[in-house]
């Protein structure tokens, strides 16, 4: 059972396939592994502003009730159902059909992950920093982990792939929607193309799936440098002075296991120009000429059992910045410290973090709820429970 789990996920591009997930099958081709998963989380939220006070929330983070399978060996599928909270109901995040011609050939149609910076192929269930502060509420109308224009981490379009040479080499190719906020008026499209390198010949191995993880727990040695570009096409009939997105990134995951220490180490960064973002009023004509993030994360996991789990303390530094067409240039710095302890891999979690952010004074004036506002640093502590089936 597990075997063939494992043979699933590299096939439609799971990165974290739970342990144990309930198969239905047809026959001895056609099958679906059905999933669930969720997160909990409690978040002691820092004052962000002279006009709010700190408080204590609770979150449902994120449900997904999840099938993906095959109907034969060339046609597979995926279906991921999410929500949380905060949606009045649960919405379709991943729903695609894949056609398997090779290991160096497929080609997937429907909604699914933007192939352009590693963050966004990376599962929710996947990362090491799964809490991110919503800076968007602290300064920053534009986030640049977004993959463009806020449209977040998923497109719908058409994504050829591959892994070429046992996946020392991984790419991409979409053709996608973008601009999705009104597209019975908006006729342009979104153009991806990202390439993953990994030095096989080294003793590494290469991440074959459609997507990717911040870590695999020491059950593999990862080496992985990626490089993507993504242009976003703008419409005149959305947008008053439309300009095309252009965006670029470069990232590289290091992991290797040594007796029962698991080292990690991650660093990204991401350059966007001409971005169109929220100008307050639920209109996009203000732009930011430029919107950029650097980050730098590491893990260091003890690979054995400490009560009833695997312990590991994580790092985070993360920069994110945007220069206005008005001058200004808010900046957003975050520090954050996590423990992990992995009671079952990702398949059961618990972390307590503390995310601590500073502005700079362009940021910290973006305040506009209230006459007299500004944003102010702040500190997150968050307890989070993750688990998967």
């Amino acid at each position: 059972m597990r075997k063939s789990l494992l043979a699933m996920a590299a096939l439609m591009g799971v990165a974290t396939l739970p342990a144990h997930a309930w198969r239905v099958n047809i026959d001895k081709e056609t099958f679906a592994d059905i999933g669930f998963a969720t997160i909990i989380r409690g978040t002691y939220e820092g004052k962000r502003s002279n006009a709010e006070k700190s408080r204590l929330r609770f979150y449902v983070h994120n449900f997904n009730i999840t099938a993906s399978g095959q109907v034969n060996e060339l046609v597979y599928f995926n279906m991921n159902l999410e929500g949380n909270d905060a949606y009045s109901s649960p919405i379709v995040k991943d729903s695609f059909i894949g056609l398997k011609f090779a290991d160096e050939f497929r080609v997937q149609a429907g909604l699914m992950r933007t192939p352009f910076t590693r963050n966004a192929l990376t599962s929710t269930y996947a990362l090491l920093f799964p809490y991110t502060p919503k800076y968007k509420d602290v300064g920053l109308a534009h986030n640049p982990a977004d993959v463009g224009l806020n449209l977040g981490t998923r497109d719908a379009g058409v994504v050829v792939w591959g892994n070429v040479a046992d996946a020392m080499l991984k790419y991409y190719l979409g053709v996608t929607q973008g601009d999705k906020r009104n597209s019975k008026k908006d006729d342009k499209l979104a153009y991806t193309i990202r390439l993953q390198f990994t030095p096989t010949m080294l003793g590494f191995k290469g991440e074959t799936g459609y997507t990717v993880a911040d870590t695999y727990l020491g059950k593999q040695n990862v080496l992985s440098i990626g490089v993507g570009y993504r242009v976003v096409g703008h419409s005149k009939n959305v947008l008053t002075n439309a300009k095309d997105t252009k965006m670029w990134t470069v990232d590289m995951l290091y992991e290797q296991k040594f007796g029962d220490i698991v080292p990690n180490l991650q660093v990204g960064y991401i350059d966007q120009k001409d971005v169109f973002v929220d100008n307050g009023s639920g209109s996009y004509n203000q732009v930011a000429k430029k919107a950029k993030q650097f980050y730098a994360q590491g893990q260091l996991l003890y690979d054995q059992m400490v009560g009833f789990g695997k312990p590991a303390l994580a790092v985070r530094f993360e920069q994110n910045k945007n220069e206005y067409t008005t001058g200004t240039k808010p900046k957003a710095t975050r520090l954050g410290i996590w423990a992990n302890y992995y009671i079952k891999g990702q398949a059961a979690k618990v972390s307590l973090g503390v995310d601590s952010v500073s502005l700079n004074s362009d940021a910290k004036n973006r305040c506009t709820t209230t006459a007299g506002c500004r944003y102010k640093n702040f500190t997150d502590v968050t307890l989070l429970l993750q688990t998967q089936f």
